[in-house]
């Protein structure tokens, strides 16, 4: 009897290569038996008490036959040792041993192992007989469907995992040793070569497996380190896997070559081909998966064959992660029977179970708990995730399950959009798909996520959502029109329009209605604008739409233009010479542009700017808490366009980089440019701004808008921010005062103060603490940050931070308040009731006339009394006066702070002033600041709008009530943030000044 022929491979030449066992030698070692010799039984020889019914094939390690069981009645699977191979006593044990380690294994996805029989001579393994398709069979009939190729990854992962965790490696994953039964169910097969994990999780010794030195398996297959002869380990088997999920889905095998030698050269050297022809159809995480498992470092690969299973579940909610049902019944099929050789370390099916089940509740649900209280939700669903495939119905399981995540459903015109997602933060390739829409309650762990939603035919469309409780928009629903692609402009995208209220502090918005919109998906560029230049766009009054008002008049054309020239007096932005931008920043955003100059470039393009409301629609500014860190703000310069600063409906950059021009005029003429810039703080992202339409500073540039009919008027309308005449305004009487102040009082109770951890740093040691709050039962947390180079006793200064704080969930040290202990002083950091882990309602850092407003001062104030009440019991602090930082909204409620308490001796206020909206009195800042009789210094900027020098910082400094000689007023040629250095250098003074030098 003949062997049955080999199934051919995949398309590309490839097929004599993808199945050539391969046997690596180092000079000098004998080369283990390239094949086995086939015996050629017939059917109906007996061997002890089976009778041969038929010949399955033949491989390297055994020859396979169909045959009957005549004791039981069953008909399985006999794999002999072939007669050249069985005078070779190392052989005949290690086959026996084979068998002895697999019979101790029980999974659904691994071939099972029933006896293995010395019988006259003739040695073989009797296993199960399944029947079915290889992997590659099914090829045949073109690649498979992506949800397909993840089911079986998900079942021979699990497989992988069992087998792993028993300590057994497999060493020759491929299409031809994974059999797909007719209803679905993989099975792996052929453990011959398989080889045990040392402690160390490297395999370094084969245990008699294998000949010495010799590296065995197939080679289009082969991870590299096994290819090198390296030691290797279970993420060796997952870059196998990751070949064969590739291939399931392409058709094709990852690593081409004509020869071993360019096959060698593609596994050690070359990137995996791309998808080809099959991209569209793969979804995004399913590419990211193979991908991660095809890295030649091992490193990056998933670190266990769990963690894959979890991953690939996470691709297809609701899937079976253990696979189809057993079944054994005939099928026309060919039957394929191969071997599950393994070694096992010891220890059975059931206690390996147990010891599963020990590891998710002794292990899994604790730490699990632990990273949900810690709002670790992505780290906690992926642990969850791992523990719910071990125990499925376990009710905490559940309840962290639920605790973890939350629920979003999907809707797209047309339906059928392929739904995708990725972290904010994290690989930009690393979509995980949910499905096509409509979909309903997929849960996802809570974070900030980037969804996509695609079709065939259309557009793709973007937004940032947040899976995240303290947004109010409980259960989630993502709704997406799709734009036929053909009818998207270049380089833009489709924004969804409806009513819509920007929230920008300072400006009290309406409602407007919003048609959909396409905006810029990057800011126009330099190469963008210099089209414009060269097309003569300075001398074509066509484009230059607004008449051209300065100091209350009207320029002419030409008078108007002159005042557009670069650094070396060409018609150009400010900071290009001879007309053209500076070399090498073609894809930076064009700057040093006026508001003239931006929306002359929007007609020539055929566009127009963003109104205010159309700019804050697209930024999507509520999700500023991802998007603020990972923006531009704290550069130098403007970085290049779209390199991963992700922002609203796939645009990039809308936060940092430049700040963008928009068309509505504010109360005083200037008009708005929101988003701040290069240099800025993060929270201007939010923010608002206005300045003069003729101004051109480095960090001032735009982007377009395409409407598809005029805006409505209230969109375009001057916008009337919330602005007061302090010069009409009185602070209230002495005992009105002293009434208010009643309410800012508290209890002196014990501090329970607990140190809960210390990091050190370069310059600094940071030590958290945690104690008793003034109110609620709730317990206050401050960060000490301790200089490493300066001599005790300390001075010590209590730091309030911007309004990024309110935004932000866990607490950053501003590089604007980092020089206090680099200076030899403490810097004491109260985590204010609304700001980082203790955020909550609060929302708005502007003044408001409500209870809610003033009871949060009242907090506030509190806050800073307690952390005062803990700074005076450490020894290592001078208690003879404290130092007051406040950065932006941390000068805005300072009078407050610092009326009420006596212990501050010196305050340095930067970027501060009053605000226009009014408070309830007793939360009033006007109120305060007459009382407010300590050395301050104010640190501002000449250009910023949201604390103007007239209307807000000079009367903030006028109704200051410190003595004229121990009060300074310092003014930079600034927007919002002064230089940080000339803000350092007059802080140090200012504190050497008032607290003394610090101990060296």
């Amino acid at each position: 009897m003949t062997s049955p022929p080999r199934p051919p491979g995949p398309p590309d030449g490839e097929m004599a290569l993808s199945e050539m066992p391969t046997a690596l030698t180092p000079p000098g070692a004998t080369p283990p038996d390239s094949g086995a010799h086939d015996p050629d039984l017939a059917p109906g020889t007996v061997l002890g008490n089976f009778e041969i019914v038929d010949h399955l094939g033949a491989g390297g390690f055994g020859v396979v036959y169909r045959a009957r069981d005549t004791r039981l009645g069953r008909t399985v699977a006999l794999k002999l040792l072939p007669e050249n191979l069985a005078r070779d006593a190392e052989r005949r044990e290690r086959f026996r041993l084979e068998a002895t380690a697999a019979s101790a294994l029980n999974h659904p996805n691994i071939c099972t192992i029933h006896d293995f029989v010395e019988h006259a001579g003739s040695h073989f393994i009797v296993m199960e007989l399944v029947e079915g398709q290889t992997i590659r069979d099914l090829l045949k009939a073109g690649p498979l469907a992506a949800s397909k190729a993840i089911d079986l990854g998900i079942q021979i992962a699990s497989a992988l995992a069992e087998a792993h965790a028993a300590g057994i490696l497999h060493r020759d994953i491929k299409a031809t040793n994974i059999v797909v039964t007719p209803k679905g169910q993989a099975k792996i097969l052929d453990f011959g070569i398989a080889k045990r994990i040392s402690p160390s999780g490297d395999t370094t010794e084969d245990a008699g497996l294998t000949g010495t030195g010799a590296t065995l398996g197939t080679l289009t297959y082969m991870s590299p380190e096994q290819l090198l002869g390296k030691p290797i380990d279970a993420r060796s088997d997952l870059f196998s896997l990751g070949v064969v999920l590739y291939e399931m889905v392409t058709g094709r095998l990852p690593f081409a070559g004509s020869t071993p030698v360019a096959v060698t050269d593609a596994l050690l050297h070359q990137p995996p081909r791309d998808f080809g022809e099959r991209a569209a159809a793969i979804p995004d995480g399913l590419k990211a998966v193979i991908r991660k498992l095809l890295e030649k470092d091992r490193e990056k690969r998933p670190p266990s064959a769990e963690v894959l299973r979890a991953e690939l579940a996470r691709l297809v909610p609701g899937s079976s992660v253990s696979g189809s049902a057993f079944l054994r019944r005939p099928s026309t099929v060919a039957a394929i029977a191969v071997l599950l050789i393994l070694f096992a370390s010891g220890g059975a099916w059931f206690a390996r179970r147990q010891s599963r089940i020990r590891w998710v509740q002794r292990t899994a649900i604790p730490e699990a708990t632990k990273l949900v209280a810690a709002e670790k939700f992505p780290e906690a669903g992926a642990l969850i995730l791992q523990a719910r495939a071990i125990e499925p119905q376990d009710p905490t399981l559940e309840k962290l399950w639920t605790s973890a995540t939350l629920g979003f459903s999907f809707e797209s015109d047309p339906p059928g959009a392929d739904v995708s997602y990725r972290p904010y933060r994290g690989d930009p390739n690393a979509w995980t798909s949910l499905g096509r829409t409509p979909l309903k309650d997929q849960r996802v762990p809570k974070d900030y996520y980037v969804w996509r939603l695609q079709k065939e035919g259309f557009a793709p469309a973007y937004e940032i959502e947040p899976a995240w409780t303290l947004v109010h928009r409980i259960p989630y629903k993502i709704a997406a029109r799709l734009a036929p692609a053909a009818g998207v402009p270049p380089g833009m995208t489709r924004v969804a329009g409806g009513k819509w209220q920007p929230f920008i502090p300072g400006l009290a918005l309406a409602e407007v209605p919003l048609d959909d919109f396409f905006i810029d998906r990057r800011e126009v560029t330099n190469e963008d604008f210099q089209k414009f230049v060269d097309a003569g766009g300075y001398g074509k009054r066509e484009y230059w739409k607004e008449p051209f008002t300065r100091d209350g008049g009207t320029l002419s054309f030409d008078e108007a233009i002159a005042a557009f020239r670069d650094a070396t007096g060409r018609p150009g932005p400010a900071a290009w010479e001879t007309g053209h931008y500076r070399k090498g920043f073609e894809k930076h955003p064009v700057s040093g542009v006026s508001w003239y100059e931006a929306s002359a470039y929007a007609a020539y393009a055929g566009k127009t700017l963003p109104t205010v409301f159309h700019w804050n629609r697209a930024a999507q500014t509520e999700a500023s808490l991802m998007i603020s860190p990972a923006s531009n703000f704290q550069g130098e310069d403007t970085l290049a366009v779209g390199d991963g600063r992700v922002s609203g409906f796939g645009t990039s950059d809308m936060a940092g980089n430049v700040k963008e021009w928009c068309t509505n005029a504010s109360r005083t003429g200037k008009r708005f440019l929101l988003g701040g810039g290069f240099g800025e703080p993060t929270y201007m992202f939010i923010d608002q701004d206005a300045q003069s339409p003729w101004d051109r500073r480095p960090n001032f540039g735009f982007r377009c808008v395409k409407l598809a009919s005029p805006p409505a008027a209230e969109t375009t309308a001057r916008i009337e921010d919330d602005f007061r005449d302090f010069s009409k305004e009185k602070p209230v009487s002495d005992e009105l005062f002293r009434a208010y102040t009643g309410s800012y009082a508290y209890d002196k109770t014990d501090l329970n103060a607990k140190v809960e951890e210390t990091v050190n740093f370069d310059d600094w040691k940071r030590e958290k603490v945690t104690l008793d709050a003034a109110y609620g039962g709730e317990r206050l947390v401050l960060y000490l940050f301790t200089p490493l180079h300066g001599t005790p006793p300390y001075q010590a200064v209590m730091y309030f931070p911007g309004s990024g704080a309110i935004q932000q969930s866990e607490f950053n040290l501003s590089p604007y308040a980092e020089f206090v202990p680099r200076s030899g002083r403490v810097l004491v950091s109260p985590v204010y009731k609304s700001t980082y882990q203790r955020r909550d309602a609060f929302r708005d850092d502007n003044p408001n006339a409500t209870a809610f407003y003033r009871d949060h001062m009242i907090m506030w104030s509190k806050d800073l009394g307690r952390s005062l009440d803990y700074v005076g019991t450490r020894p290592e602090i001078r208690h003879d006066g404290y130092g007051y930082l406040g950065l932006s909204w941390g000068s805005q409620v300072a009078p407050v702070m610092l009326a009420v308490e006596p212990r501050i001796k010196a305050a340095i206020l930067e970027s501060g002033g009053l605000s226009f909206p009014k408070a309830l009195p007793e939360a009033e800042e006007l109120n305060f600041l007459p009382r407010v009789k300590i050395p301050t210094l104010m640190i501002n900027g000449r250009y910023d709008h949201f604390f103007p020098v007239e209307t807000s910082q000079k009367p903030f400094f006028r109704f200051l009530g410190t003595p004229d000689a121990d009060k300074k007023y310092v003014l930079y040629e600034t927007g919002h943030a002064p230089p940080r250095k000339e803000l350092i250098r007059e802080s140090l003074d200012w504190l050497d000044r008032y607290l003394g030098p610090v101990n060296r």
